[in-house]
């Protein structure tokens, strides 16, 4: 089975950062995509886990769920000031729910080697697919 795995999307849009992500299942893409989006922010070898939080989410489709899923983790980041290290997703037959199990910390700026400052997910090329029998998504991020 291959690893999930991003890569960043150069040139895409001059105040955006860009990456597409693949796994081999949707759950894995989705905690792949949550990978990625904190790295974006944050050095995330720096996170220890010591707060953990539960997220539960509907949405009408399965670009919907990831969109929103992000978009929380983003909320998440302003309001609490928490990120997270590690992602469990496990998502619904329809893929139009999903529980995640997230452990991070609250942010230190002093100890925390922050990137970004991501202020939202944009539809731009925004997409999930399923290709070659691996499970891809892109995402365009506002900084």
């Amino acid at each position: 089975m291959a690893r999930p795995s991003y890569r960043l999307l150069p040139n895409i849009a001059l105040a955006d950062i860009a990456f597409r992500a693949s796994a081999a299942s949707p759950g894995s893409l989705f905690e792949t995509c949550a990978g990625a989006l904190i790295d974006v922010m944050v050095d995330r070898r720096g996170l220890r886990r010591t707060v953990t939080r539960t997220l539960s989410i509907k949405a009408e489709s399965t670009d919907g769920l990831l969109y929103d899923f992000l978009t929380q983790l983003i909320v998440t980041k302003d309001v609490d000031s928490l990120l997270f290290k590690t992602f469990a997703v496990t998502l619904s037959r329809d893929r139009r729910s999903l529980r995640c199990e997230m452990r991070g910390e609250p942010i230190d700026r002093e100890r925390h080697r922050l990137r970004n400052d991501v202020k939202a997910v944009t539809m731009y090329m925004f997409g999930v697919k399923e290709e070659k029998g691996r499970w891809v998504a892109t995402i365009v991020l506002d900084i």
